[in-house]
């Protein structure tokens, strides 16, 4: 079977190759002579879709994230097919309602006139609900296989566009819902032949609400298990897009909330109360929801010593030649600029300053402190490497854990030295033990760069993140812009250092 893989995939490969290059020059070509082939290579490449979720699935099943020392084989899809993290999952979706046993279909409550497991397959109307008795209880779970086999079928000529929309539209079924899943989408999967991807959409939205209402009023709980917020990125025109998805208390609590900014003049300084309110509504309630906000900020600033939620990280440079258009990165992964620093109210003097080894690039004192408690060395670590440290990653500080590089438990200390931030997923691929085990790798310390890199088993050196958001930290800055001086002993710090670090515990022996 391998064999056969590697024939047709070599196949493939240079037909693709003679393809690219009779299109290399498109002036020699005409549309009236091309597009027959055209329309037929698209629905060649329906068939790679249900390849790519076929493979998606294998990879999940044996585990093919410790190929490249992880735990989930999203990594393995990233790393050696070079998809982005929503394209494998998607392929990964696709591979288990393609190929994974389906989820068994809600047990009926006997308290309530819900239907029978049999009836959501057809009941005895179906052509396989007249089995008998012969059938028994397994009937629903092997009508659920032959739906699945067909699904394969369809999955051949359905685009992986639309497919990631059934998907997308089928992960809204409330969990007492699931078991309608392998329904909804054998029904999705045979509408998808004849409808645009827009309809497709709204075709399977209304199947997914119909299954929800369905259930909703078994479970209780429902609206709570599908409550969410997300935040996006900034955008060209300084703004964020920020969605709640709240139970109807919550949200009946968070409009109420709002509504009290909504009277003429709220919310505004008092040497403006006077003037005519020129906002709109919209606008009077989000100045309500940051009031509320920012009542919060003042109580956490207050029990952190003065430590604000949000850091910006920059540099004396930044600050003599920045302009207006001049943007700073978060611990939060937004970019920020000097307008909507004043609006932060972070306009006043700084709280907190680090000091970098002028030669290494390794942090020596931070302002305000002598010995760094948790919260001022999350802040230094963001100013070091202002995502997760991990190869590669760009997830933001503020979705990052401190990891001890020498682990706590083997006698490492909660020193600047031996602390690096990681995400959550980053943080559970780490091989603390440093064995190799798994194929996992482990974050190191270089002292003569003064940078923490993923060391994988068996390489001699380690490899740092050099992701865009890693390198606009401002001690990757620092280091772009100056690079490493050459001295006697790159281990001595800047004389001329504000904060100058304590002498070593030995200096005064004898």
């Amino acid at each position: 079977m391998t064999s056969d893989i590697t024939r047709l995939v070599d196949t493939i490969g240079n037909a693709m190759l003679q393809l690219r290059d009779v299109f290399q020059d498109p002036s020699a070509l005409t549309f009236a002579g091309v597009h027959a082939d055209m329309e037929r290579l698209e629905a060649f490449y329906n068939s790679k879709a249900l390849v790519d979720a076929a493979f998606a699935h294998i990879c999940e099943r044996d585990d093919a994230g410790r190929q490249v020392g992880a735990n989930y084989a999203t990594t393995y899809l990233e790393q050696r097919l070079g998809l982005s993290r929503g394209e494998a999952w998607n392929r990964l979706a696709r591979g288990r309602d393609l190929f994974a046993p389906p989820e068994p279909a809600p047990e009926p409550d006997a308290r309530d006139n819900s239907p029978a497991p049999e009836d959501l397959f057809g009941g005895a109307g179906d052509a396989g609900g007249s089995a008998g008795a012969g059938a028994g209880a397994d009937h629903p779970a092997e009508q659920r296989r032959k739906e699945q086999e067909e699904n394969r079928k369809r999955a051949a000529e359905v685009s992986a566009e639309k497919q990631d929309i059934i998907r997308r539209e089928l992960d809204k079924l409330l969990k007492a819902a699931r078991g309608e899943r392998a329904r909804i989408y054998g029904l999705a999967m045979s509408e998808a032949l004849g409808r645009n991807a827009q309809d497709l959409r709204i075709y399977v939205r209304q199947q997914v609400d119909a299954a929800n209402r369905k259930h909703a009023k078994d479970n209780p709980n429902a609206s709570m298990e599908k409550r969410s917020a997300t935040v996006g990125k900034r955008k060209a025109d300084g703004t964020v897009d920020i969605h709640v998805c709240a139970p109807a208390g919550q949200g009946a609590l968070i409009s109420a909330l709002l509504d009290k900014g909504l009277a003429p003049n709220s919310n505004l300084p008092k040497d403006r109360q006077g003037e005519q309110d020129p906002r709109t509504r919209g606008q009077r309630r989000f100045d309500q929801l940051m009031a509320m906000v920012n009542q919060y900020e003042e109580a956490q600033q207050a029990a952190n010593n003065g430590a604000a939620s949000v850091v910006v990280a920059m540099t004396l440079d930044d600050l003599a030649d920045g302009d207006a258009a001049m943007l700073w990165d978060t611990n939060s992964g937004i970019e920020v600029d000097c307008f909507d620093l004043v609006r932060l109210g972070m306009h006043g003097t700084t709280d907190f300053v680090l000091q970098v080894d002028g030669v290494t690039g390794v942090p020596i004192a931070l302002g305000r402190t002598e010995r760094c408690a948790s919260i001022e060395q999350r802040i230094a670590m963001f100013a070091v490497q202002g995502v997760c440290s991990w190869a590669g990653c760009t997830a933001p500080m503020t979705e990052c854990e401190a990891h001890h590089i020498l682990a706590w438990i083997r006698g490492g200390n909660t020193d600047l030295d031996n602390l690096t931030g990681l995400c959550r997923e980053h943080h559970k691929c780490n091989n603390d033990r440093r064995d190799g085990s798994f194929n996992k790798g482990y974050m190191d310390y270089d002292p003569g760069t003064g940078r923490a890199g993923l060391r994988r088993p068996g390489a001699a050196t380690a490899v740092y993140n050099h992701s865009v958001p890693a390198s606009r930290s401002a001690v990757n800055r620092l280091r772009k812009t100056f690079g490493r001086c050459q001295c006697d002993d790159p281990h001595q710090p800047d004389p001329s250092l504000a904060f100058p670090p304590p002498p070593p515990d030995d200096a005064f022996a004898g």
